[in-house]
């Protein structure tokens, strides 16, 4: 790898939505200072939206966009690898086995799904981290429907159709919304009368989506049960194995598919590399978004262990978190260059919405004047791909580049 003696490298590693974000945002305010260059580091050639990875598990969507769309015309430099270790002594990284060095680091590695060393999970159950993820759970649903269409044995027939879903956060829910429609649908398709589908989510937590609006986990509770979604709160998943799935309760549930979403945890190399670490294996950082351990690094999204000073809590690991911080640590970065003020992390909370399948969905809004404004239904529904597409917009504008993606 060949880096150009005198730069001074500003690098980002991951592209996901603060990544993406903070590197656009780095190559505006960069551009009249040549002695800085921009660098991105990703081990895909495409950004993925993972809030929509739902809908591409049912084939609904694409949620991928390659990486040299978007920063077409600016001057970050693209890696494509795998970053295996951060030396903050030597101020390096490594992508593969390669040393890089930088002056300032942004670690937006994303996260990876946690199997709480349940036996038997990660060897049996399906995720949903990625978009190779929601085509293996596709192809998976697909097989199932097409085998119980034949299947003569009504008792067989009931396993290939229950589905269960280990995790009641945001991605679990979604992806059941999903499946009651998609699945109902494939066996129309296959003309299979004989039998109905099951879908069951499993959430160790007293209620499901533990860190939303009460009302709005309500109206989803409400509306999944509408759909037949058999809902297991304050109850873990055990074991699980090539026939089934073993609960807290002693319930054995009968089934071919194993959906797990319940966890997860930060990529290894950050947590090897020295980072002072904190709850969920995040990398604590300050009220400007720096690691605490190493003011040249900063740390955002799933990585990041950012405080809401008005709450005291963490700040959640969603994508409209993402998307702020990645804004800001740019910004602080420039500022540190130029030896002007930092500007300190404060979240905005602008609402949540949560589909349900087909043009249903429960959300709620902050606005300015009224506290808080609800919808549940079609609406909704229309909010969520609204903001699906405003990311999209966000990204043609910050990069200037209005071609379609």
């Amino acid at each position: 790898m060949v880096v150009e003696h005198g730069t001074k490298n500003i690098v980002v590693i991951g592209a996901g939505y603060g990544g993406i974000t903070a590197a656009l945002r780095l190559d505006r305010l960069f551009r009249h200072l040549p002695d800085y260059s921009i660098h991105l580091i990703d081990k895909n050639p495409f950004h993925t939206l993972k809030t929509q990875l739902h809908e591409a598990a049912v084939h609904k969507r694409g949620v991928t966009i390659d990486i040299g769309r978007i920063i077409r015309r600016q001057r970050i430099i693209f890696h494509l690898g795998i970053t295996t270790a951060i030396n903050l002594r030597e101020k390096t990284i490594h992508i593969g086995d390669q040393p890089f060095p930088f002056e300032f680091l942004v670690v937006a590695l994303g996260s990876q799904t946690n199997f709480h060393n349940i036996a038997g999970l990660e060897q049996f159950a399906l995720t949903l981290q990625s978009a190779s993820d929601a085509e293996k759970i596709y192809q998976h649903i697909s097989v199932m429907c097409a085998r119980a269409s034949s299947e003569p044995d009504p008792n067989v027939r009931k396993r290939m159709l229950r589905f269960v879903i280990g995790g009641g956060g945001l991605t679990g829910i979604e992806l059941a919304g999903e499946l009651v429609d998609h699945i109902s649908q494939s066996l129309r398709d296959y003309q299979l009368s004989g039998g109905s589908p099951e879908i069951i989510i499993v959430e160790a937590s007293e209620d499901i989506l533990p860190a939303s609006d009460k009302e709005l986990r309500e109206q989803v509770r409400k509306r999944l049960l509408e759909k037949g979604v058999r809902l297991l709160a304050n109850t873990r998943v055990v074991e699980v194995s090539l026939s089934g799935v073993t609960l807290s309760n002693g319930e054995v549930l009968r089934s071919g598919t194993m959906i797990w979403t319940g966890g997860i945890r930060i990529a290894d190399v950050a947590r090897e590399s020295g980072f002072s670490i904190g709850q969920s294996g995040r990398i604590v950082v300050n009220e400007y978004l720096q690691s605490v351990s190493d003011p040249s690094v900063y740390a955002i999204g799933d990585n990041a262990l950012a405080i809401n000073p008005a709450t005291g809590h963490p700040v959640p690991a969603a994508a409209q978190f993402a998307l702020q911080q990645g804004r800001l640590v740019a910004e602080n970065i420039y500022a540190d260059v130029l030896g002007t003020s930092q500007r300190r992390y404060v979240p905005k909370v602008w609402g949540e919405v949560v589909s349900l399948g087909r043009h249903l969905a429960a959300a709620w809004l902050a606005l300015p004047i009224l506290r808080k404004l609800a919808f549940v239904g079609f609406i909704a529904s229309l909010l969520k791909a609204a903001i699906a597409e405003k990311h999209i917009i966000l990204l043609k504008k910050e990069s200037r580049n209005w071609i379609s993606y």
